[in-house]
């Protein structure tokens, strides 16, 4: 049988962190998504509108 290795206690914590905290995980999960999406899946085309799509929003934010 396997041990539980995280506390309930631990569990409720992290449950709380993330509900008062909620912008910041979401944020941080599409970034996970992204660097996996990139390092794992992507092709040369999908490289290449991503660029775009990068180069674009950084326009944006700099005309702000």
């Amino acid at each position: 049988m396997t041990e539980k290795k995280t506390s309930e206690a631990q569990k409720r914590a992290t449950q709380a962190y993330r509900e008062k905290n909620r912008e910041k995980t979401r944020k941080q999960s599409a970034k996970s998504a992204a660097k996996t999406y990139i390092n794992k899946y992507a092709d040369l085309e999908d490289l290449a509108e991503l660029k775009q799509l990068i180069k674009a929003k950084e326009n944006e934010l700099q005309s702000e």
